[in-house]
C-alpha cells in the first residue's frame, strides 16, 4: 500500500515533482441567484486519493460535475491532465466516472453496456475483460441479465465497473457508497485500496466521513460552496472543529 507521506497534504500550491492531474482554479459555479461554487482552488497530484467533504448543499456534486466537464464553471478554470476535460482527447481517455445517478441502459444487459461503454470510450475490450470487470465487482454471475432487474446497489457496481473498463489514471467518484448494502461497501473500500496501489488517483465525494479519512491521503471540506479545509486526512478532524468552535464564537459575540 502506498506510503501516505508521499503523497498528503498536497494543497493548491503543493503540486510537488508529481504530475499535476487536476488543477482547477478560481471556479464559481452560479444557478440562478445562488453561487454553488465561489472561487474553489484545487490541485491533486498524481497518486493522490483525495475526498471532498460536506454537508449536502455544500458543492461536493457541483465541483465534481465541473471536473467531469458535465458543466460549465460561471467562472475560473479547469484543467485535467493539462487540458479541458471537454475538449481534451487526452483528459476523457485519463479519467474515469461514477457519476451519484448511474445512468445506465436499462434493457441492456450488464454485459451489453460494458460493450456500449467501450465504444464509447473507443477502446477495443473484448468479452474476457469485459467478464473480468464483472467479477471484479460481483457481476459476472449476472452478465447477461437486464440492468433493469438489479438492485441500486448492483446497479452502482455496475456504474463503477463501466467507469473503470479502460483502466482510466484519475478516477472521480459521486457518492460511491450510495444505496449500497454491506457486501457493496465493501466492494468499494477494496477498490480504493487497489487503487492507491496502483498508484492511481481518487476524487471522491462521500458522506462517509469515517470510511474517506480511513481510506484517504488529503480531505477538502467544502461549506456554502467554498474550500474550508484542504490538507491531510489525519489532522481534518481537530481543524474543522476548531473552525466550528471560532463560527460559533464569532456568532455569539464572544
Amino acid at each position: 500500500m502506498t506510503d501516505r507521506a508521499e503523497t498528503a497534504g498536497v494543497g493548491p500550491d503543493q503540486a510537488g515533482s508529481a504530475e499535476l492531474v487536476v488543477d482547477a482554479r478560481e471556479v464559481s459555479k452560479r444557478y440562478a441567484r445562488t453561487w454553488a461554487l465561489k472561487a474553489v482552488n484545487l490541485k491533486v497530484g498524481q497518486g493522490q486519493l483525495v475526498s471532498l467533504l460536506g454537508p449536502n448543499g455544500s458543492g461536493k456534486s457541483t465541483l465534481i460535475r465541473v471536473l467531469t466537464a458535465s458543466t460549465r464553471p460561471t467562472y475560473g478554470e479547469v484543467r485535467i491532465f493539462g487540458q479541458q476535460p471537454k475538449n481534451g482527447e487526452n483528459a476523457r481517455e485519463r479519467m474515469g466516472v461514477l457519476p451519484h445517478q448511474s445512468f445506465l441502459y436499462a434493457e441492456l444487459t450488464a454485459l451489453e453496456n460494458l460493450r456500449f461503454a467501450a465504444t464509447m470510450y473507443g477502446i477495443n475490450a473484448d468479452k474476457d475483460q469485459m467478464m473480468e470487470a464483472l467479477d471484479h465487482v460481483g457481476l459476472a454471475h449476472v452478465a447477461d441479465a437486464q440492468a433493469r432487474t438489479f438492485s441500486s446497489g448492483m446497479r452502482k457496481r455496475l456504474a463503477l465497473a463501466r467507469a473503470t473498463l479502460h483502466d482510466p489514471d484519475l478516477v472521480i467518484l459521486d457518492e460511491p457508497y450510495g444505496a449500497l448494502d454491506v457486501e457493496g461497501i465493501g466492494w468499494v473500500d477494496r477498490f480504493i485500496a487497489e487503487q492507491r496501489e496502483a498508484k492511481k488517483t481518487l476524487v471522491i465525494a462521500t458522506h462517509e466521513i469515517g470510511r474517506a479519512l480511513a481510506l484517504c491521503d488529503r480531505a477538502v471540506q467544502l461549506r456554502s460552496g467554498r474550500v474550508m479545509f484542504d490538507g491531510p486526512t489525519d489532522e481534518y478532524e481537530g481543524a474543522v472543529s476548531g473552525a466550528t468552535v471560532a463560527v460559533d464564537l464569532k456568532v455569539r459575540g464572544e
